[in-house]
């Protein structure tokens, strides 16, 4: 397979990339409703749940392995399309769902700083060397299969170029928009106000941006990918 760097499937898997790290936060603080009986306070990237579970070990637990748990769902449907059986539609969709997901990014912040979801789930129950040791031995099984999937589903010829741009260019987009044009202009006061779902109403106006990005663009995710005799024609 190889990859279309054209427009409309790049702004698709762009689209998809925001609108599943605005789910992944969404699953935590949704979880923590269910469980708390009332929304907690976020931004784009930080969360915690209400006073009512302030002093709720399971719960907080519960809530923070819920996003992870998201996204390495996402990522195995990824993976399942991506079996060579299934035909290049599917497997480019395959291909978004993985890196959209930013793999990158579980690996850099469980495995090599100690931190992450995976990670601070655990800080309660286990001394943190230990928590560190199984929050980075799960993320890495959970990543590895898709990923390698991933790289041996492109065509060989540039493959290498391809995939590390796939596994590193989408985080660094997410950081510099999310991190650090958003989320400073919410610590600015911009929009600062509690809106729906416990956001701010400039993540809640985020939310439905990237809904509607993916809505209207989603069909390109389709022909991210193509057959390399396709491509070179």
């Amino acid at each position: 397979m190889k990859i279309r760097f054209a427009w409309w499937p790049l702004m698709a898997f762009v689209a998809l990339q925001f609108f599943l790290g605005e789910a992944h936060e969404l699953v935590h603080t949704g979880v923590g409703r269910l469980l708390c009986g009332c929304w907690g306070p976020r931004d784009f990237n930080v969360w915690s749940l209400c006073a009512t579970c302030e002093q709720a070990p399971l719960r907080t637990m519960a809530a923070t392995v819920a996003g992870p748990l998201f996204t390495f769902a996402m990522m195995g449907w990824g993976y399942r399309l991506l079996a060579p059986q299934n035909p290049i539609p599917h497997r480019s969709l395959g291909f978004a769902l993985v890196f959209a997901n930013l793999p990158v990014a579980r690996l850099l912040g469980a495995v090599f700083m100690g931190g992450n979801d995976e990670v601070y789930a655990l800080r309660p129950f286990l001394p943190y060397p230990l928590a560190w040791a199984v929050g980075a031995t799960f993320v890495v099984a959970a990543v590895a299969l898709p990923v390698a999937r991933a790289y041996t589903a492109l065509h060989p010829h540039g493959r290498r170029g391809v995939f590390l741009a796939f596994f590193f260019l989408p985080m660094a987009l997410t950081v510099a928009v999310v991190l650090g044009v958003l989320n400073s202009l919410l610590a600015a006061g911009f929009l600062a106000m509690t809106g729906v779902l416990g956001s701010p109403w400039l993540v809640t106006g985020w939310t439905l941006t990237v809904c509607l990005a993916l809505g209207s663009t989603y069909r390109h995710l389709f022909a991210l990918g193509q057959p390399a005799t396709a491509v070179q024609a």
